[in-house]
C-alpha cells in the first residue's frame, strides 16, 4: 500500500514537469515484470566471453556481455521465451527460459567452439558478488550505454552527475573531479589500477591526462578498497578500466569505433579500440583524435578555451593456462588554452602543451592453491612533460617528470574467516624537474608501501577492511642555498591509514552499514617547496617545507533498500582533520607580479554532509531517479567556511526504457553557495534542464549505438562554484552532443 501511494504521488508531481512521447508508456502494468541476469562462459575453460550477443527472440531485445561475460535484461514480462546466444567462432545456441519471478539471477551459459558440435546450451550455477559490490555497482559505476550517454569532454565532465561528485575547473580542458569537497591528490585517478602521471592534482590549470572516449568502465571507489591504490581514504579513487594489457583471449577480432561531437565548442572526436587474437597471443590497439574550439556561453565566448588531443595505445599479451603476461605503451598529447582576464597575470590567457608516454608490463600467475588465487607483478615507466607558453614560443613554465612504479600483489581465497582479498607491496621513484619561471626546486622522491584489503562475512554481517603503511622521502636540489626564508631541506615521512566497513542485512531488501577511516596523506612537492609566481593559475605560491603529514578521522553511516522496483541509498558522513593541508589566500598581493599570495599551511578542519540516490520504477517502462549531494566544510579554530566547497546539488531524471530505445529528461538544481572563505566569490543557485535519446540496432554481427544529448536546453546563465574562471564567464550554453559507436 505504501509503495503504491508513493508511486502515485511521484507520478502526479513529475508528469507536471516532464513529458515523454511514446504510446507504450500508458500500457497498464497488468503483467508482472522481472530482471534477468547471467554470464556467458567458454565451455572448454570457463573463461568469460566478452561481446557475446544474448537475444530474447520473442521480445526482439538483446544485450551484449561485458568483459566479465555478464548480460542483463530489465523489465522483462513474466512468461516463456527463447534466448539466442551467439559469438563469432562459437556455435550459436538457443535455450528456453521461464520468467516467473521478479529477480532472475545466476544463469551460467556455456558456449562451445564450432569444432565441438553440441546440441544443447549448458545453463548451471550462480554467479555471485559481495553485498558491497552489489551496492557500489548500482551507484558508483559507469559502463556500457550509460557511459556513452554521460560521455563528456573530460573525465570530470563525464562523472559530473555521479553521487557526491563535483568539478574543479579552470576552463573546459583543465577539469578534475572533487568528491565530498575533497580534491587535489586526495582523489587518486588510476588506469587499470596504476595512478596516472600528470600535474592535475597540484594546480587548477593542469589537465588530467586521460581520454574518456575509449574507457570500458569507470569505478568510483570508496572505503577500504581505496587503500590498495592510495592512502587518503576520505576522498576516493576514480579507477578507469581499459584492459590495455588483455587478460583473456577473445573469440574473434572485435572492438568498437565511433565519433563524438558537440555544438557548444564545434568539437569533434573520432577513434576506436580493437583486439585481435593470434593463437595464445592477443593484440590490442587504440587511437583517438579530438579537436574543440573556444567554449560558447549564454553571454559570450570564453576566449582561449580550445583543446586538441591525440591518444595512441598498443598492447600485447601472451595467455595460457598458468595466467598471462603482457606489455603496453600509450602516448597522450594535449594542447589546450587557459582563459585570461585576471589582473596581474595574462590578459589573453596561457597556452599549455602536455605529453605523456607510459610503458606498462604485467605478469599474472594463477596459483593452484586452495588459499591463493594469483600472483601479479607490475612495472610502469612514465615520461611526462608540461609546458606553459606565455605567448608564442615563449616558455613561462615547464615541468618534466620521470616516474617509475612497481608492485607485487597476491590475491587470496578463503583463509580462516577471510573470504577473499589482496595484499602487496609497491614502490614509486619520481624525478621532478623544473624549467622556465618556476621557483619549486627540482626534487627526487621515493615512496615504499605495503597494504592489504580483505573481505569476509559472519551471519548477516559483511565486512571489508584495509590498511596501508608508507615511507616517503623527498630530496630537493639544494644547490640554491636558500629560499626567501630558510634552507631547503630533505624530508622523510612515515604514515599509515586504516579503514573498516560493516554491512548488516536486515533482510533481502534492507541493509545498514558503517565505514570508519583513519587517514594520512604526505604533502606534495609543491606544498613543501614552492615559492614564486604560478602565472597560469594567477597566484603567487609559497609552500611550507616544515609541514607534517595530513591526518584525519572519518565516519560514514549508510543504508540502502533494493528490490525490483526501488533502489534507495542514503549516506551521512563526517570527516575530522586534525591537520589539513591547504593553500590560503593571504589577502596580500606580490608587488612584482601583482598576483595574490597563497601560503600553504596545516590547519584543523571538518567536513560533513549527506548523499542520497533514489531510483523508482513508476510504470513498466518509466523510471524516476533523484541524486542529492551536500557537503559542509569549516575551519575548526575560526569557524569560517572552507574554500571551494560545492553547494547542495540535486539531479532529477525521468527515463523511459523499452528494449533498445532509451530517452529521458533531467534537471540539475544547485543551491546558492554563500558560505565562502575570505576573498572567495559566492555563487547564486540555478536549475539547468537536459534531455537525451539513445537507440541501439543490430545488423548482422554488428551493433550500432547512437546517443543524442541536449544540455542546458534553455541556455541558462549559471556558474560552477568550483570554477576558477566563474568571475569571467558562466558555464557552457545550450549544447547538443551526438555520439555514435559501432561494436564489431
Amino acid at each position: 500500500m505504501i509503495c503504491n501511494f508513493y508511486k502515485a504521488h511521484y507520478l502526479f508531481k513529475l508528469m507536471s514537469l516532464f513529458f515523454i512521447l511514446h504510446s507504450q508508456i500508458v500500457i497498464s502494468q497488468t503483467i508482472p515484470i522481472g530482471t534477468l541476469e547471467g554470464i556467458v562462459l567458454d565451455g572448454s575453460n570457463d573463461m568469460p566471453l566478452q561481446d557475446a550477443i544474448v537475444k530474447i527472440i520473442e521480445l526482439n531485445t538483446y544485450d551484449v556481455t561485458d568483459k566479465n561475460g555478464i548480460f542483463n535484461f530489465k523489465s522483462i514480462p513474466f512468461g516463456n521465451y527463447n534466448m539466442e546466444i551467439s559469438f563469432v567462432g562459437y556455435k550459436t545456441t538457443i535455450t528456453s527460459i521461464r520468467m516467473d519471478q521478479e529477480i532472475n539471477k545466476g544463469l551460467i551459459v556455456h558456449l562451445f567452439t564450432l569444432p565441438f558440435e553440441t546440441s544443447t546450451v549448458v545453463v548451471t550455477g550462480l554467479h555471485t558478488t559481495t553485498k558491497f559490490d552489489d551496492m557500489n555497482e548500482f551507484i558508483n559505476v559507469l559502463k556500457g550505454k550509460e557511459l556513452q550517454r554521460e560521455l563528456g569532454l573530460t573525465l570530470a565532465s563525464t562523472l559530473k552527475n555521479e553521487t557526491g561528485l563535483a568539478i574543479r575547473s579552470m576552463g573546459p580542458a583543465p577539469a578534475r573531479p572533487v568528491i565530498r569537497g575533497l580534491g587535489s591528490d586526495r582523489i587518486a585517478i588510476t588506469e587499470d589500477g596504476i595512478q596516472t602521471t600528470d600535474l592535475s592534482a597540484t594546480s587548477p590549470d593542469h589537465a588530467v591526462s586521460v581520454e574518456p572516449f575509449t574507457i570500458d568502465r569507470i569505478e568510483v571507489i570508496r572505503g577500504p578498497k581505496v587503500l590498495l591504490n592510495n592512502s587518503t581514504t576520505m576522498g576516493g579513487v576514480v579507477n578507469i578500466i581499459r584492459d590495455e594489457i588483455p587478460k583473456e583471449i577473445p573469440g574473434k577480432f572485435s572492438g568498437n569505433a565511433g565519433f563524438y561531437g558537440e555544438s557548444v565548442n564545434t568539437g569533434y572526436l573520432g577513434g576506436g579500440v580493437a583486439q585481435l587474437p593470434l593463437g595464445k597471443f592477443v593484440l590490442r590497439g587504440e587511437a583517438t583524435t579530438r579537436k574543440a574550439k573556444d567554449l560558447r556561453t549564454p553571454i559570450g565566448t570564453l576566449d582561449n578555451s580550445d583543446i586538441s588531443t591525440d591518444n595512441l595505445s598498443a598492447g600485447i599479451s601472451f595467455i595460457d593456462n598458468w595466467g598471462f603476461t603482457g606489455l603496453s605503451i600509450r602516448e597522450f598529447k594535449s594542447d589546450y588554452g587557459v582563459p585570461g582576464g585576471f589582473v596581474g597575470a595574462h590578459p589573453n590567457g596561457v597556452d599549455i602543451s602536455m605529453f605523456k608516454r607510459q610503458i606498462n608490463g604485467k605478469i599474472n600467475y594463477q596459483i593452484n592453491s586452495e588459499s591463493f588465487e594469483n600472483l601479479e607483478f607490475q612495472l610502469s615507466r612514465d615520461y611526462y612533460k608540461h609546458t606553459e607558453y606565455e605567448r608564442a614560443d615563449i616558455i613561462g613554465a615547464q615541468f618534466v617528470i620521470y616516474n617509475f612504479r612497481g608492485s607485487l600483489d597476491i590475491a587470496n581465497k578463503k583463509i580462516g574467516f577471510l573470504d577473499f582479498g589482496t595484499s602487496g607491496i609497491s614502490f614509486e621513484a619520481r624525478d621532478f624537474n623544473i624549467g622556465g619561471y618556476v621557483f619549486t626546486p627540482p626534487t627526487k622522491s621515493l615512496k615504499l608501501s605495503t597494504y592489504s584489503f580483505q573481505s569476509f562475512e559472519l551471519n548477516d554481517f559483511s565486512f571489508e577492511s584495509g590498511f596501508r603503511i608508507s615511507y616517503d622521502e623527498f630530496n630537493p636540489d639544494n644547490s640554491n642555498p636558500s629560499t626567501d626564508s630558510e634552507l631547503i631541506i630533505d624530508r622523510k615521512f612515515f604514515s599509515y591509514s586504516l579503514s573498516l566497513s560493516t554491512l548488516y542485512s536486515i533482510n533481502k531488501t534492507i541493509s545498514l552499514g558503517i565505514n570508519i577511516n583513519k587517514t594520512s596523506r604526505v604533502p606534495t612537492i609543491e606544498e613543501l617547496y614552492s615559492e614564486g609566481p604560478h602565472l597560469a593559475a594567477y597566484s603567487y605560491e609559497i609552500g611550507n617545507q616544515n609541514l607534517e603529514s595530513e591526518s584525519g578521522f572519518g565516519v560514514e553511516l549508510f543504508s540502502y533498500i533494493k528490490n525490483d522496483d526501488l533502489f534507495l541509498m542514503l549516506t551521512v558522513f563526517r570527516n575530522d582533520f586534525s591537520y589539513f593541508i591547504i593553500p590560503r589566500n593571504t589577502g596580500k598581493i606580490n608587488s612584482q607580479t601583482l598576483l595574490p599570495i597563497y601560503q600553504t599551511e596545516g590547519v584543523s578542519a571538518i567536513f560533513y554532509g549527506v548523499e542520497s540516490y533514489l531510483e523508482l520504477k513508476l510504470l513498466e517502462y518509466l523510471t524516476f531517479s533523484n541524486t542529492l549531494s551536500y557537503t559542509y566544510g569549516n575551519f575548526n579554530e575560526s569557524g569560517n567556511p572552507l574554500p571551494q566547497i560545492p553547494p547542495l546539488k540535486n539531479i532529477i531524471q525521468v527515463k523511459y526504457l523499452n528494449g533498445n530505445f532509451i530517452t529521458g529528461i533531467s534537471t540539475e538544481i544547485a543551491a546558492a553557495q554563500n558560505r565562502v572563505d575570505l576573498f572567495e566569490t559566492s555563487t547564486v543557485g540555478y536549475a539547468v534542464f537536459s534531455a537525451f535519446i539513445q537507440y541501439s540496432i543490430e545488423t548482422g554481427s554488428l551493433i550500432h549505438n547512437i546517443s543524442l544529448n541536449g544540455d542546458n536546453l534553455f541556455n541558462k546563465e549559471y556558474r560552477n562554484h568550483l570554477s576558477r574562471v566563474k568571475v569571467i564567464m558562466p558555464e557552457a550554453g545550450i549544447n547538443f552532443k551526438l555520439s555514435y559507436r559501432l561494436y564489431f
